[in-house]
């Protein structure tokens, strides 16, 4: 038997699988890292874009503030971020620039290791993007070959395509994504050693499978027998259901088998209580282990999307949708040319049938994303396109534009358009959110609470400042930290 390794995705994966991608806060991240730290942790999947576009939208908080909170509390643990390599926040193409940039700040703000997986499996875009991010000080690149079940993704598919990633010196390792949680214990067990004799400098190493279908904490453990040392796994109340395998049971599944797995099981226990609680708190959800569903294989939508779908129809006043929505996907899906079901195209899936179920009219409406996915801008889909639906949307209005050159857009033509003043960090935001919502962010970032906050942070352990004064008018407040402690009078 072997040694195994841990990844944590709670604040990943599980907030964007149970919580709709908005229940973590800064504050959170603040409270819980210390414990995950201690856990010994193989990495943390820390944040996506699409996690730093919720803090900026919902919160009103600085994502990168929320990685510093990160970083300066793991230093024993490696922060890791999640791309697709084709898109920062926005759901359309992100120029190299803009991308490099925002690798840039991830490295400069504590986030060391890389995840890419192009859901199209464009594995040389991946490796342009795995060099991007070496080229800027990512410690670690994980390169992604994402599973699927569908009439062209065979196992002889999968096996060509993680083969393209072999020649990569800029690709430290191979991981298995499973976003749907489609894997069951006889395919990996047909599928992993075929992706390993594909393999020759780089090694299948990890393993990443939600339990929507409940048989990832049954198909990992396979995976490990098998060689694959390094699974992803979550904490309650963000592990099962949509999310990923519970981390005790987990250990206690692996150790059965007689595996080796070297973790802290009282730090898991503290970051878990502590998040339970602030679930509570907040009226979260709690996600218990989902019963085996075969209709599931029909529509393949991640529970993440899933979750984030009935969200937004009921935003709109509209939650009796959902299941009308998850059906039509399956006929969406097939007409796109069976396109993995994965960030950004299972949204794009889900938006297009939530259209032609609102309509009543398939394809009367075509969203842009559907058009630009329709065109190649993410590269060539992997079957047969439906050719009335690939008509209309090439005779819409965004299907007969030019496919933009993701080359043209430099930093410095957004220094021109938002000022040079801003900080790095900002003029990046600026550039693929929208200047409201960026507003109401720095907004936020000087209001009186986040300002005390800042001063009682000013004086906290390890700075050199010990008493602070602050007075307005006949108000003094004074902050005082003593030898071990902070206080206030």
């Amino acid at each position: 038997m072997a040694e195994i390794s841990l990844v944590d995705v709670t604040l990943r994966d599980g907030n964007q699988s149970i919580w709709g991608a908005t229940g973590v806060t800064t504050r959170m991240v603040e409270g819980v890292t210390p414990a995950l730290d201690r856990v010994g942790y193989r990495a943390l999947e820390l944040v996506s874009s699409t996690l730093m576009a919720t803090a900026v939208r919902y919160h009103r908080e600085d994502p990168w503030q929320r990685l510093r909170a990160a970083r300066d509390r793991t230093p024993n643990t490696k922060l890791g971020f999640l791309t697709t390599g084709k898109r920062f926040i926005t759901f359309h193409r992100t120029p190299d620039a803009v991308f490099e940039l925002a690798f840039s700040l991830l490295v400069r703000n504590g986030v060391t290791r890389l995840w890419v997986i192009d859901p199209m499996h464009d594995m040389e875009g991946a490796k342009r993007t795995a060099a991007m991010a070496k080229r800027v000080g990512f410690d670690e690149v994980v390169g992604g070959i994402c599973y699927t079940t569908s009439p062209v993704h065979t196992d002889g598919h999968f096996a060509s395509k993680v083969a393209e990633l072999d020649n990569c010196d800029d690709i430290d390792s191979v991981y298995l994504k499973d976003p749907s949680g489609l894997l069951t214990p006889d395919r990996v067990r047909s599928l992993v050693p075929l992706l390993q004799q594909s393999l020759s400098t780089v090694q299948l190493e990890e393993i990443h499978s939600h339990s929507t279908t409940g048989l990832s904490p049954i198909t990992v453990l396979d995976a490990a027998d098998l060689g694959v040392h390094t699974i992803h796994c979550a904490l309650p109340p963000l592990a099962n259901g949509g999310s990923h395998p519970e981390a005790q049971r987990l250990v206690a599944n692996l150790r059965a088998r007689g595996h080796t797995v070297n973790v802290d099981l009282e730090a898991m226990a503290e970051a878990s209580a502590y998040l339970q609680r602030q679930g509570k708190l907040k009226n979260l959800p709690v996600a218990t282990v989902n019963e085996y569903d075969e209709a599931y294989y029909r529509h393949t939508i991640p529970g993440g999307v899933q979750s984030t779908t009935r969200r937004q129809l009921t935003e709109i006043r509209r939650p009796d949708l959902f299941d009308a929505v998850i059906e039509e996907s399956v006929q969406v899906r097939e007409d796109l040319g069976w396109p993995i079901v994965m960030t950004p195209f299972a949204q794009y899936i889900v938006a297009q049938a939530t259209l032609n179920v609102i309509s009543g009219d398939r394809y009367s409406q075509i969203s842009d994303e559907v058009v630009d996915l329709l065109r190649g801008d993410f590269g060539p889909l992997p079957g047969p396109v439906n050719p009335d639906l690939l008509d209309r949307a090439l005779s819409t209005k965004r299907g007969q534009q030019s496919h933009a050159d993701a080359n043209d857009v430099t930093v410095e033509d957004l220094r021109r358009r938002f000022g040079h003043t801003l900080s790095d960090e900002e003029l990046l935001l600026r550039a693929v959110m929208p200047a409201a919502q960026v507003d109401a962010m720095a907004a936020a970032a000087t209001s009186p609470a986040n300002t005390l906050r800042s001063l009682l942070g000013s004086i906290g352990a390890g700075s050199g400042v010990t008493h602070i004064d602050v007075s307005s008018g006949d108000t003094r407040l004074s902050l005082t930290r003593e030898p071990g402690k902070a206080s206030s009078r």
